[in-house]
């Protein structure tokens, strides 16, 4: 190639190359741009939320707020969140770090890092509860419609310490998950998954500390409207609110429990229900009852008598009690065997 013919064709191929890089760039910066003005609506967002909370009685804070994602998602990160109800029953919720992800091309679906302390305060009477978890890795998830309502919620804990005392309940994972499936009546679809739950120290038995599984998937039918615990939950149970369970399954040391079943409350608050299923290790059950004096050991006796004559061998040759259980004006039962009085799930309003 002739050298006027060389130059020709290098400053030809450096023109391209400056396009293309012009190019790239421009890209890169158009991308950016299009990122922060995102990244900027959610931030107004945040605000716009805050001013609402605020007008209607509310408080919603944090401690600081940092962005970030760049370039593949819409990620905000929040420290010392805390949101607050003063009204009714004085609902408070707090978190010590959680990061909100976001893809670009769908703000209806939020994802969430949790980090650290997570809590749920309320007031009953005159008595403050809190219940807080400690998640090694804690992940939840929101979906929205296009009105901003609420679709799905699911939350997986794992690692995970819980209770009114933070060392009372440790459990190698806790998964729940929400899904609205109707609006007359108001449904929901309801999951809770819990493996390996130890149990606080003063609750060890016959049965050991370890709860290797408790599995619960139903529906959940009815409002919950009101200012208390309290009023909400009898709200819920005078509209015929229900849960009708198409799996329980629990297996703890020697006891497996599993089957389908309906609960809602009574008047005082009690469980009233029925589970049909079938139960093994019936004898361990009983006298974990009688070691956390739930039961006396002449009841304890009599009970396992007369649960004897129910037992049959299965398929497996598993010597297994099949079901009803039953939650009845306060008593729970193995088919009519009762067992022990049933406590109410909320004190009732005087």
């Amino acid at each position: 190639m002739e050298p006027a013919a060389r130059r020709r064709y290098t400053g030809a191929m450096r023109l391209r190359f400056v396009f293309l890089a012009g190019a790239i760039l421009g890209g890169l910066l158009g991308y950016y741009a299009l990122w922060s003005h995102l990244m900027g609506r959610v931030e107004a967002g945040l605000l716009a939320f805050q001013a609402q909370q605020q007008l209607q009685g509310r408080s919603f804070s944090y401690r600081a707020w940092q962005r970030g994602g760049f370039p593949y998602r819409l990620s905000l990160r929040l420290d010392g969140v805390s949101w607050s109800e003063p009204r009714g029953a004085g609902w408070k919720i707090e978190s010590e770090t959680l990061v909100a992800h976001q893809q670009l091309w769908s703000s209806q679906h939020i994802v969430f890092e949790l980090f650290g302390a997570q809590s749920l305060a309320w007031r009953d009477g005159g008595t403050e509860h809190k219940f807080s978890a400690t998640p090694e890795r804690g992940r939840a998830s929101l979906v929205l419609d296009g009105a901003d309502r609420w679709l799905r919620i699911a939350a997986d804990l794992q690692g995970v310490r819980f209770g009114q005392a933070l060392a009372g309940y440790e459990a190698g994972r806790l998964q729940l998950h929400l899904r609205q499936v109707g609006n007359v009546p108001p449904a929901l679809d309801v999951a809770v998954q819990i493996t390996d739950l130890d149990l606080p120290a003063e609750l060890d038995g016959p049965l050991g500390r370890r709860i290797a599984a408790l599995n619960l998937i139903g529906k959940q039918t009815g409002p919950w409207l009101g200012a208390s615990p309290q009023a909400a939950l009898a709200a819920w149970r005078d509209a015929g609110g229900i849960v009708e369970f198409s799996n329980i399954l629990l297996h703890w040391d020697a006891v497996h429990l599993s089957g389908d079943g309906s609960l809602t409350v009574d008047k005082q608050f009690r469980p009233l229900g029925a589970m049909g299923g079938r139960l093994l290790g019936a004898a361990a059950g009983i006298d974990a009852l009688v070691a956390a004096g739930r039961m006396k050991p002449a009841e304890a006796v009599a009970a396992k008598a007369a649960l004897a004559k129910l037992h049959k061998t299965d398929d497996k040759g598993e010597t297994v009690l099949p079901l009803p259980l039953t939650a009845q004006n306060g008593l729970l039962s193995i088919a009519n065997v009762p067992l022990f009085a049933l406590a109410p799930l909320l004190t009732p309003k005087p």
